[in-house]
């Protein structure tokens, strides 16, 4: 049975089709806007895990699916250009509202666990938003197809449209929006522009000015335009393209945070690590007093590579994420006698900058560490980068005791696939029983007791040495060895991801919502 066309459908402007396309380009790049900043939003307080990109992934693809399906209902109720207007607008406003919303958002979802809770929170911040962007495509389509015969040719133009919104969004926001303009920001920019449609659209449907939403647009302007207000609690804080660096001060105490996770923590004035396991990395010194040359994977605060070269040996860093390294230098005191390689540790190895007599691997991406990094495959490179007996310690936060212990397990077994060498030890004091994990790996034997000097990491290293972990090969043969084919840390990791950050949002939930 064919439909005829509604009067109101007939007598659009002739103008309309080429605004259409244009806001379901920029409604396209917008959804992509909102999925990528909004798991920056919540990656401070639940971390960078997969659990928080499957939730805003999961929230997104619902969201847009449920406004699909309502707008191809409205559509054929209301097929009007002033309700694709006012959609547009709607839209608009609950973007504005999510940087308001974050904090409350956050804290009430707290109770929920970091799964749920990323998961509730997502869908509250995200959810409205795209569900409202979701029902544009299918309105669009309605208002330019003229009947069966180029109804499939107006859909694949909208879907076509829209995907290179996509496109445009998900590559603005990934490399320029986000390493370099606060998230605030880029949302307030963002509802300010579906505001600029939906006052155009008001305008073209009804032949009026249309005040409320141009009074809206001023506003969001006001206050993406406005200064932030500088932190309340942190020293510093600002965007990567790998996460939000947070620089934190306590009357006797430094900390680094990277998307909520202390990477490093130090002492005022001595400007050296408080961390026990960064102490407990001088058995590697032990091991070969004659060490010269150092490589580090993971600069952090550079207070590793800073103490290794008081020693006297000559560091090179590999870090991948460039504001980490400035940040080092600028608040934490590093200026590095050795080289510092911006890039990918796996990748930086190409550089060609060894051999070295020490390499030490305390790469972290909030709870998670970078999986390319723990293969079977790149620990055979870095053997290969090594001078003959030289040593490779790694650092991993994991689980102590069983079930749970499974990630330095298979880091273990990973390892001695590429040396004959390997020993493991709790190097902190477990907190709900999580700790430090170091691993040591060489292709000669390692025996020696703590270094003669100095003496406060003597005492460090020979706790960590009363606390040696054996396992049995009956013990590794549940774990895998990673691989670049198969490594999965991230789901080796997910209980003690879970326990960290539970443990952070416990002990400083102000400073993950700052």
């Amino acid at each position: 049975m064919k439909t005829t066309p509604l009067k109101s459908e007939k007598q659009q402007p002739p103008s309309a089709t080429p605004y259409l396309l244009a806001s379901l380009l920029f409604s396209g790049a917008a959804c992509l806007v909102l999925e990528l900043a909004g798991a920056r939003l919540i990656a401070p307080f639940y971390g960078s895990s997969i659990y928080t990109w499957s939730a805003t992934i999961t929230v997104t693809m619902v969201a847009l699916a449920l406004g699909y399906a309502w707008g191809g209902r409205q559509a054929d109720r209301q097929p009007y250009l002033v309700l694709f207007a006012r959609l547009l607008t709607a839209a608009g406003l609950t973007v504005a509202a999510v940087p308001w919303l974050r904090a409350p958002v956050l804290r009430a979802s707290l109770p929920l666990g970091v799964q749920a809770g990323a998961f509730a929170s997502a869908a509250a911040l995200l959810g409205p938003a795209l569900t409202l962007l979701g029902a544009l495509g299918p309105l669009a389509v309605r208002l330019t197809a003229t009947g069966a015969a180029d109804s499939g040719r107006k859909s694949g133009d909208a879907w076509a449209v829209s995907t290179a919104g996509s496109v445009l969004g998900a590559v603005l926001t990934g490399f320029v929006l986000i390493p370099h303009v606060p998230i605030s920001k880029i949302l307030l920019g963002t509802a300010l522009l579906l505001l600029l449609l939906g006052a155009i659209g008001s305008w073209l449907a009804q032949r009026a000015i249309p005040l409320g939403q141009l009074a809206a647009c001023a506003a969001c302007l006001a206050l993406a335009l406005r200064t932030a207000p500088k932190p309340q609690i942190a020293r510093s804080a600002r965007e990567s393209a790998y996460g939000r660096i947070v620089v934190l001060d306590t009357p006797s105490k430094r900390y680094l945070l990277v998307n909520g996770t202390s990477q490093s923590v130090m002492e005022r004035p001595e400007g050296e690590s408080d961390s026990q396991y960064v102490r407990a990395f001088e058995w590697s010194r032990a091991l070969r007093p004659g060490a010269r040359r150092a490589l580090v994977i993971g600069l952090g605060a550079g207070l590793l590579p800073k103490a290794l070269e008081r020693r006297g040996l000559t560091a090179d860093v590999f870090e991948i994420d460039p504001e980490i390294a400035a940040t080092a230098r600028r608040d934490f005191g590093y200026e590095p006698r050795g080289r510092v390689v911006i890039g990918d540790g796996r990748a930086s190895f190409e550089a060609g900058l060894g051999p070295w007599d020490l390499a030490f691997l305390d790469a972290f991406g909030s709870e998670s560490p970078p999986s390319q990094l723990f293969t079977a495959e790149a620990f055979a490179r870095v053997r290969d980068s090594l001078s003959p007996g030289g040593v490779f310690a790694v650092n991993l936060v994991s689980a102590v005791a069983p079930p749970d212990d499974r990630p330095w397990k298979a880091v273990y077994r990973t390892l001695s696939a590429s040396f004959p060498y390997v020993r493991a030890f709790v190097a902190s004091d477990p907190s709900e029983g999580l700790a430090n994990i170091l691993l040591f790996a060489s292709t000669s034997p390692l025996e020696a007791g703590p270094p003669a000097a100095p003496v406060r990491s003597s005492r460090e290293v020979a706790l960590m040495l009363s606390r040696e972990l054996s396992p049995t090969p009956h013990d590794l043969a549940p774990v895998p060895i990673l691989t670049d084919d198969y490594a999965p840390l991230d789901a080796l990791m997910a209980a003690t991801a879970r326990r960290w950050r539970r443990l952070l949002q416990q002990a400083m939930p102000e400073v993950l919502l700052d």
